[in-house]
This record gives structure tokens, C-alpha cells and sequence, in this order.
């Protein structure tokens, strides 16, 4: 200070001396504003941080992977679905071939639809519901079996428009054992004979199958052929 005020001369060093009194409030004060806001700054940070692991906990805790839990989670839930086996109580004639057969991984609701309510309402102490069993649709077969460019070749597949075009799949088909009976061919001979259905109907002269439909001999011979013209079909 000796020196300064040497160098600057005794009023002159006053003077800044009394400027830099007043200076300190100032700079203090701004001290203040920035810790203030410094810490504002990191109380911000804090919120934001607990808020983003509050939502990620409840994410993970919900799909994240926990093995144990996720398995006690299923465990715990109730089946919406009918197993096939529920189906064997009141069904063995269809279930007795259908466990044996190549499609005994294809469970029942796959083609019947949804059944636990028919189960539940048919179980012997169940009270009489309203719950009727839908018709499997006669084309469903093909949902697996038309043919398809990418389908592994051994899959049992068809062309559907040269494979008896007009047919149920269900008229030759068992979906419960996996099998398909040909349609038998023409024993005899057509000429000046009368319609098919003179003959063959379901109480006919020569009765055939209940599920057959009374159709023009056109349709017939989709299905039925003379030896001599039969035609091979995939």
C-alpha cells in the first residue's frame, strides 16, 4: 500500500481504495445470485433425475426381464382358452384319433374357435347356458393347406382350383385323424342314364354320404370319375 500510494500519490490512493468498499456489496451480491442459481440449477437436475428413474423403474418393473417373476406373473393368470385336453370329456370319438394323428398340434380352437365358456356351461355341474358351438368353417382346411410359394415342400399343400374345384375339403377329409378318403369311381357306365341325384341321394336307390348336396351331374363328376377318365389330381 506504501508503495501505491507513493506511486499514485496519498489522494488518489484513497480514492480507490473507497471505490473498492464499494464495489464488495456489489460483488457479493452476484456471488449470491450465481450460487443461488447454481443450486437451483442442480435441485433441477436432482427432480428431473428422480422423476426419469421413477418412470424407468416402473417400466422395467413391468417388461423388463425378470425370469422368476414374468413366470409367476403367467403362472398366476387365468386360462382364457380351452385346452384339447378339456375337450377329450365329452369328445373321445374325436379325440381318440386326433392325438395320434399329425395334427395333434393343431389344438381344438384352432378350427372350433374359442371354448371355455362352451366347457365351463357343459361341464356336468354347470348350470344350462346358451353357449353354441360355431360350425368350423368348410373351407378353413386351407388357411394350412392351399399352396403356398415359400411353404416347405413336404407340407401336405394343394392348387385349389384343380383340386375337386367346387368340393367341401370336409366331404373327403378327417380333420381328426388326418386322412382323406377319394371319392369312389363311377362302377358304370353313363350312357342314357338319368340325372345322378335319380338314384344317388341320402335315401336313394344307392344312398350316399348326409353330406352330400343334390347337384348337377356336372359337379358330381368333379369328385367322381369312369376309370377310363380319371385325371390325377395333386
Amino acid at each position: 500500500m506504501s508503495r501505491l500510494r507513493d506511486a499514485l500519490g496519498g489522494d488518489r490512493a484513497a480514492a480507490l481504495r473507497s471505490a473498492a468498499r464499494r464495489l464488495r456489496p456489489a460483488s457479493r451480491a452476484r456471488l449470491v445470485k450465481g450460487m443461488a442459481a447454481a443450486a437451483a440449477l442442480v435441485a433441477g437436475l436432482a427432480v428431473v433425475l428422480l422423476v426419469l428413474g421413477a418412470a424407468f423403474s416402473a417400466f422395467y418393473r413391468e417388461y423388463g426381464f425378470h425370469p422368476e417373476e414374468n413366470a409367476r406373473s403367467w403362472a398366476a393368470l387365468t386360462p382364457s382358452y380351452a385346452d384339447s385336453a378339456l375337450c377329450q370329456r365329452c369328445h373321445q370319438p374325436e379325440y381318440a384319433p386326433w392325438v395320434a394323428s399329425r395334427h395333434r398340434t393343431v389344438v381344438c380352437e384352432s378350427c372350433h374357435g374359442p371354448l371355455a365358456a362352451h366347457a365351463a356351461e357343459t361341464s356336468p355341474d354347470a348350470p344350462i347356458g346358451s353357449v353354441v358351438l360355431a360350425k368350423v368353417p368348410a373351407g378353413i382346411c386351407v388357411t394350412c393347406h392351399a399352396r403356398v410359394t415359400g411353404r416347405p415342400a413336404a407340407f401336405p399343400q394343394v392348387a385349389l382350383a384343380q383340386h375337386y374345384p367346387g368340393a367341401s375339403c370336409l366331404w373327403c377329409h378327417n380333420p381328426h385323424d388326418a386322412t382323406a378318403v377319394r371319392p369312389p369311381d363311377i362302377p358304370h357306365s353313363l350312357d342314357r342314364l338319368p340325372a345322378c341325384v335319380t338314384c344317388h341321394v341320402p335315401g336313394g336307390l344307392k344312398p350316399v354320404p348326409a353330406g352330400h348336396v343334390e347337384s348337377s351331374d356336372a359337379v358330381c363328376r368333379t369328385c367322381h370319375s369312369r376309370p377310363a377318365d380319371v385325371v390325377v389330381r395333386p
